[in-house]
């Protein structure tokens, strides 16, 4: 699966175009291959704006409902139809109300005092503690994007997690290229700042260790060792996904810095086939699409 934000997948044509052009006609099949395309990289987006599987499920279905209902409003003549697609997504994200974990964790300073004062337990061990001290790794580096204002987080994922190029991020985003960059040089800075002045994954002067907070994190119930929610080592890193290159020095200059976010798992979205099939069965979107009873998604 190639990222559909790639710069080639966007100036290369647009391959959505025909699955466009046959969902405005009624064609159930098609309109269920262009959310299979874009849905995963949706909630991938989701979850790292709000750190938690459920509220990126609602949120990845309310984005889709968008999507589908206003397909007709589509102007291919305006862009590509990926283009607009995460503009609806950048919007929503901006604009939707604040999630549980960004109550919690909206603070730089506070964050990273909070995870200073867990207490340290260098001599713990467990059957999967490898495992466990990646999970901390993990949640705390989202938690880290947290802190983040959103434009600067949806910034930050699309040019510095997934490898947006500033021609494509600022279409997305509606704002100019140097924009986009100077946004993304300020986010950049901000979390390497405090990653690299207190995380010893980063720095390793630094005092603080992932394994030597495993235990605190189980005690506190912050973690369940039988249900790790951000680390799936059986699931694709987001490097795997984006075929990004370094373009440029300070691309280069971040680039370890940021390898540790792309070497997060690009996670496996929730199968939307069975809610998408009976969404198109309501008369309502019948009525939206005009859809023929006779064209069935692949399957029926």
């Amino acid at each position: 699966m190639r990222s559909p934000l790639h710069h080639e997948a966007i100036e290369t044509g647009d391959p959505d175009r025909p699955l466009v052009e046959a969902a405005r006609d009624g064609d159930k099949a098609a309109l269920e291959q262009l959310i299979v395309v874009h849905q995963p990289w949706i909630y991938n987006i989701a979850f790292r704006m709000v750190m938690d599987n459920d509220d990126a499920s609602d949120i990845t279905q309310e984005i889709l409902i968008k999507i589908i209902t206003n397909l007709a409003l589509y102007d291919p003549q305006k862009g590509a139809f990926r283009t607009w697609v995460y503009r609806i997504v950048v919007n929503y994200v901006l604009n939707m109300k604040k999630k549980k974990f960004e109550h919690r964790i909206n603070d730089f300073d506070a964050f990273v005092a909070a995870i200073e004062r867990l207490p340290d337990h260098s001599d713990y061990s467990h059957p999967e503690a490898a495992l466990l001290a990646e999970e901390v790794k993990t949640g705390c580096m989202l938690g880290m994007l947290l802190c983040l204002k959103r434009p600067e987080r949806i910034v930050f994922l699309l040019g510095g997690v997934f490898g947006v190029q500033d021609a494509v991020g600022a279409e997305i985003m509606a704002i100019s290229r140097e924009n986009f960059r100077q946004i993304l040089s300020r986010a950049r800075k901000k979390v390497r700042h405090y990653m690299h002045g207190t995380c010893g994954a980063i720095n390793p002067d630094n005092r603080c260790r992932c394994a030597h907070k495993v235990k605190s994190f189980l005690d506190l119930g912050m973690m369940d060792a039988q249900r790790l929610r951000y680390h799936q080592p059986m699931t694709r890193p987001v490097k795997a996904m984006i075929g990004a290159r370094l373009m440029d020095f300070q691309e280069s200059y971040y680039a370890p810095f940021l390898a540790n976010f792309r070497e997060q798992p690009f996670y496996d979205s929730p199968d939307v086939t069975d809610w998408l099939r009976k969404l198109l069965e309501t008369d309502a979107f019948k009525e939206i699409f005009n859809l023929d009873d006779q064209r069935t998604i692949q399957g029926e």
